[in-house]
């Protein structure tokens, strides 16, 4: 006879998600680049708890709105660490660094943000050319 795994009960499967959920959530805070925090924040729900996970799993749908604010505040700082950087050169390098390997997830996922954080930065490079 086969040895068949007892099926985890629906509130098990449920509560395992809340917990996937919750360590993304944790990891998002401490994420350093857009690319990385849209990674960390895709959680795999099991196709049969996808029309019941949003409403039994509350950290689901925060989880979303978590990646959110978290992207804004990553493309915040990248524009800080630009603004801070002395020369002009280097920081042209590095906006071509960021538009290239993390900005073009932005580009796809967040058009406007990736619109104003580009506006903010041609600015940056503008002001420190004019030094």
């Amino acid at each position: 006879m086969s040895d068949h795994q007892t099926p985890a009960s629906l509130d098990e499967e449920l509560a395992h998600l809340e917990g996937v959920c919750q360590r993304a959530a944790q990891a998002l805070s401490s994420s350093r680049s857009v690319r990385e925090t849209v990674t960390l924040a895709e959680v795999d729900v099991p196709h049969h708890l996808k029309a019941i996970a949003s409403v039994k799993v509350p950290t689901l749908g925060r989880l979303a709105r978590a990646r959110d604010m978290r992207v804004e505040e990553v493309v915040r700082e990248q524009l800080e660490s630009l603004s801070r950087e002395y020369s002009e050169v280097v920081a042209g390098r590095e906006l071509d660094r960021l538009k290239g390997v993390d900005w073009s997830v932005l580009r796809a996922s967040y058009p406007d943000i990736y619109a104003k954080a580009l506006r903010q930065a041609n600015l940056i490079l503008e002001r420190k050319r004019k030094r």
